[in-house]
């Protein structure tokens, strides 16, 4: 027995030892700053052309995950088994994408748009399907008939409606005791505030809070001047032209205002939000003709997410029926037999389109964004018909194969049988379609389990495949044409800081404690490569597009670049969660130095203006106040100089256009 123990002391001894050697071997080319915080499992190699590859063990790694503060999980027997299952899914992942490459010329013939009329008529079974789930839900519902009287929907389908309703919330209760008892992973349960992963600033910010009341309320005075202004000059149009004092509508329904109202509530700029709240109940007629197209993806984040956050900040009706009615016209941009709904819609006749250079094709982040406002909009009214659009967008989008797999392209074909591009960003036309599979997880505290899945799939492949490390150490997450990198980040890409620490804290891994920790490394060099595009450019403001050449160095006006800025809302959108979520007052001051540069910069005598060239201190404006500047970008600046207790993300979730909405424990 002696010499069997010996003989196994020496055979691990030995394994240790060549493991070791093998690791230095290898470990010439890493990144050390990067991988000195990360476990074993996902250190990684930056190759001269800024390409990540994973020296990650392929083997199933368990971790003990009883002393992890950030989450307090019942039946804590159980963790090891949902370890497995999520190293087993991240190695089989792994294996696959090496292979996915090998079968992306097969989808090329998919990409031409002169061939989408040839498909305008077929591939109606997912609609079918649809079909059969209705019919097998109002089956089911024979039993709840007393109960119908209850809902006073105004649609024909009243009774049918109420059916599905009832039947949906037996349903949803039974999968949820059936989850709980499978020990299904949810957000974090904590003991007390001091152990709340979503907030850890409250001891920093009382350290600091002279200077941060001091500087919320210098954003403060640019959201009251920024709204003066629009009032004084172009009151009930959509949006402000500070330079010629002029406006423009391409809604026609008052944009600025209904965008501005919970950032007005929470600034407690009273009379402003009265005069707005006033406006919407008397003023906005959502049917009226315009005579124009408006986007149906611009209608939902920013009109009808808007109704669902003052509802829940306020509970006026008034923000509840116009949410209802608005609701209701897009349903309008659904074509029959198709997943997809169009790209334009006409609300006074109901006629919709896509858009003509498009063909039958839409965008994946204009479909891929009616999730949260569909879904919070079924809660609010009781109405399920919204939620059941919206699952049978995420349905379809799910059926659906790239030739890498979580890495859809920015264009699919309205009846989700092929995609229409070989483009993949997590920036312009394809950004919040991944954005949202995280939040609708959090939106319902894990309930819906296929958006773990998805959320999993995309974020794991945008590391492997669009995650790039320059010569000089700035990460960043590029765009990919036909599989080739194009090494330069858009600013839109920018939230995607935030998207990946909000996802480390929130166990949509189940506990994978090693991929908590690279999703947070990842989100926080994102981040700080963002906010370095602001504070090295001469005007301190951020371009539009980054280019990154092979010295590493930084182009924000050559061909590959665009040196822009209209006062976008993503970087300092990452600064505020990393900051609510790390405590870390670095983010706190990068966001004020960028405040401090918008402000002096972009402030004109009649509102806030973007500039055309970010490197050039005498740029010009490009005269428009955008609505989202009020909507976004100042409500989060005002909020990384707030207390954790305004907007709190363990019980808010923020749509796209920086609308919260509360989370459905």
């Amino acid at each position: 027995m002696v010499i069997k123990n010996k003989f196994i002391v020496a055979m691990f001894a030995s394994i240790l030892i060549i493991s070791s050697l093998t690791f230095l071997l290898f470990d010439n080319g890493i990144n050390k700053n990067f991988n000195q915080s990360l476990p074993p499992k996902w250190k990684i190699n930056i190759g001269k052309d800024g390409n990540v590859e994973f020296l990650n063990d392929k083997k199933n790694v368990n971790e003990n995950n009883e002393n992890n503060n950030n989450h307090n999980y019942n039946n804590k027997n159980n963790n090891n088994n949902n370890n497995n299952n999520n190293n087993n899914h991240i190695n089989n992942a792994d294996n696959h994408i090496n292979n996915d490459n090998n079968n992306h010329n097969n989808h090329n013939n998919h990409n031409n748009h002169n061939n989408h009329n040839n498909h305008n008529n077929n591939h109606n079974n997912h609609n079918n399907n649809n079909n059969n789930n209705n019919n097998n839900n109002n089956n089911n519902n024979n039993n709840n008939n007393n109960n119908n009287n209850n809902n006073n929907n105004k649609n024909k389908n009243n009774n049918k409606n109420q059916h599905t309703e009832n039947h949906n919330q037996e349903s949803l209760k039974k999968k949820e005791n059936s989850y709980i008892q499978d020990n299904r992973h949810k957000l974090p349960r904590f003991k007390d505030e001091s152990h709340n992963p979503f907030n850890r600033i409250d001891k920093v910010y009382k350290e600091n809070e002279k200077q941060n009341i001091e500087r919320s309320s210098k954003v403060r005075e640019a959201m009251k001047f920024s709204w003066d202004k629009y009032k004084q000059n172009a009151w009930g149009h959509d949006e402000l032209h500070p330079i010629s004092n002029t406006w423009n509508d391409w809604f026609d329904m008052g944009l600025t205002i209904v965008d501005s109202l919970d950032t007005l509530y929470l600034m407690g700029l009273n009379d402003e939000y009265n005069d707005g709240r006033e406006w919407v109940e008397k003023e906005l007629n959502q049917k009226k003709s315009t005579g124009l197209m408006i986007s149906v993806f611009e209608t939902i984040i920013r009109f009808l997410g808007q109704y669902c956050t003052m509802y829940d900040l306020t509970g006026d009706e008034v923000y509840k029926e116009k949410g209802r009615e608005l609701g209701d016209l897009l349903l309008h941009a659904f074509p029959e037999g198709k997943p997809f709904p169009h790209t334009s819609i006409n609300l006074a006749d109901h006629k919709s389109s896509t858009q003509s250079w498009m063909g039958e094709c839409v965008v994946l982040s204009e479909v891929g964004t009616i999730f949260l406002e569909f879904n919070h909009l079924s809660k609010i009214t009781g109405d399920p018909k919204y939620k059941e659009y919206s699952d049978g967008v995420v349905d379809a989008l799910a059926s659906m194969k790239p030739s890498i797999k979580g890495l859809l392209p920015i264009s699919v074909s309205i009846d989700a049988q092929r995609f229409c591009s070989n483009r993949v960003s997590v920036g312009a036309m394809g950004d919040s379609y991944f954005e949202y599979l995280l939040k609708m997880w959090i939106y319902y505290d894990g309930r819906e389990e296929r958006y773990s899945t998805l959320f999993q799939e995309s974020a794991d492949a945008i590391i492997k495949h669009l995650y790039k490390v320059s010569a000089k150490g700035d990460g960043y997450i590029t765009i990919m044409d036909y599989d080739v990198p194009t090494n330069t980040q858009e600013h839109l890409t920018c939230f995607a800081g935030g998207m990946y620490a909000l996802a480390a804290v929130s166990n949509i891994t189940g506990g994978d404690v090693e991929k908590d920790k690279l999703y947070m490394k990842v989100g926080e060099e994102v981040t700080k490569t963002c906010a370095k595009l602001y504070l090295t450019s001469a005007t301190g403001l951020g371009p539009e597009t980054a280019y990154f050449n092979q010295n590493g160095d930084i182009d924000v006006t050559g061909h590959k670049a665009a040196s822009h800025y209209i006062l976008r809302p993503e970087t300092v959108e990452s600064l505020f969660i990393l900051y609510r979520l790390t405590g870390d007052t670095i983010y706190q001051d990068w966001a004020w130095k960028i405040f401090e540069s918008i402000n002096s910069v972009c402030r004109t005598n009649n509102g806030f203006a973007g500039v055309k060239d970010v490197s050039n201190i005498h740029s010009q404006f490009d005269d428009n106040q955008q609505s989202f500047f009020m909507a976004e970008t100042l409500k989060y600046l005002y909020l990384i100089f707030q207390p954790s207790s305004v907007i709190p993300l363990d019980k808010y979730v923020f749509n796209t256009e920086a609308h919260p909405v509360k989370i459905q424990y």
